[in-house]
């Protein structure tokens, strides 16, 4: 699975929990995140929406230091399936909120996916993100990027999903054959 449908799924847990501060890396084909400012709240509704029918308060009482959440890809699997069913099911127009954690983060999982990253470490704040990554060729690498800079790298991987080229020239998808 991409790093950027990853990603945003994380993201949509993170915004559900009120988290805005945390780190995540990868563990294999796993995701773990980890904060100081999880809340006990917070952390109930993570560790819920990963595994909703065997939820026990013995889970929950980990300690501050230690608290961290894993991420499978059948829980993101899941996660992803529930929320394009709520979508279906919201008779609102979509929001255009580019600036949400799930958007932020699937651009940068986007980017992280044009760069053939398989391992990394995301640090995020409320003023910037910092990832340290490997790439598939074995190279180390790392970025500082602002919440601007990934809104603005958010809208250039929407424009490359939306459109496909023919003959060097863009064409929205809506006017191809696929």
């Amino acid at each position: 699975m991409a790093h950027a449908k990853s990603l945003r799924v994380i993201g949509q847990s993170l915004e559900v929990a009120k988290l805005l501060a945390f780190e995540l890396e990868t563990d294999g084909p796993n995701y773990v995140l980890r904060s100081d400012s999880l809340t006990n709240t917070g952390e109930w509704i993570l560790r819920h929406a990963l595994s909703p029918h065997n939820f026990s308060d013995e889970n929950s009482r980990q300690s501050p230091v230690s608290r961290s959440v894993r991420f499978s890809p059948t829980d993101i699997s899941r996660l992803d399936h529930q929320a394009r069913k709520q979508r279906r099911l919201d008779s609102s127009p979509p929001k255009q909120t580019y600036g949400r954690p799930s958007q932020l983060l699937r651009a940068l999982g986007d980017h992280l996916d044009q760069t053939q990253v398989i391992d990394f470490h995301i640090s995020w704040t409320s003023t910037s993100v910092s990832v340290d990554f490997q790439s598939l060729n074995g190279q180390s690498d790392s970025r500082t990027f602002t919440t601007d800079k990934l809104q603005e790298l958010g809208s250039h991987s929407r424009f490359r999903r939306s459109t496909t080229f023919r003959y060097g020239i863009p064409v929205p998808k809506k006017y191809t054959d696929h």
